[in-house]
């Protein structure tokens, strides 16, 4: 019966990229495009200004400003020595977190603080790791998708209203990597 279930496994992990790629292209070509320009370095500014020369020219010159900060911001992130501060600062916040957390479990054995408030301070100490909040994750999110949704539909009233919110995304993540690189190399 083991021998059984096992080929059944492998058959499945076999089949299972052809039901992937069937349903990929099911779906059409129509998503690769979209969600192609967000993860690469060079080739997402080309399609950016694409966009941006289709749909709100007149930005043109703040989107490039823009775009170049972001790449110098990525160039100074490969530097070695920033590499390094990034590790040790990471091993630092590691620990912090971990003794944080055993305070926490301390307080809550010595009966100083309830299991509410534990769970709640475990709550906000797990909020410091982030980054980005749910609530920003999930407008982003909903900022891919709209895009998604007006480039499919070549919607250039959305596309001229969604351009300008990137523009302000990409700004505030640019000064979020700028604030994130000079910690480290105080740090």
């Amino acid at each position: 019966m083991k021998n059984v279930w096992l080929a059944f496994f492998v058959s499945l992990v076999l089949a299972m990229p052809s039901w992937v790629v069937a349903g990929h292209h099911e779906a059409g070509d129509v998503h690769l495009p979209v969600g192609h320009m967000w993860k690469h370095g060079a080739l997402d500014e080309q399609k950016w200004m694409e966009m941006v020369q289709t749909y709100t020219p007149e930005q043109a010159g703040e989107w490039k400003k823009v775009l170049d900060e972001r790449n110098a911001l990525r160039e100074q992130f490969k530097d070695k020595k920033v590499k390094q501060a990034m590790k040790e600062k990471h091993k630092q916040l590691k620990k912090e977190r971990e003794a944080a957390l055993d305070r926490l479990i301390d307080q809550l054995a010595d009966k100083k603080i309830t299991k509410e408030q534990f769970k709640q301070e475990l709550k906000q100490l797990h909020k410091k790791k982030r980054w980005m909040t749910k609530e920003e994750k999930k407008q982003l999110h909903m900022l891919h998708e709209q895009t998604r949704q007006a480039m499919e539909n070549n919607d250039q009233e959305a596309m001229k209203k969604l351009l300008p919110q990137w523009l302000e995304y990409m700004k505030k993540e640019n000064e979020r990597l700028a604030k994130c690189l000079q910690e480290v190399k105080q740090g």
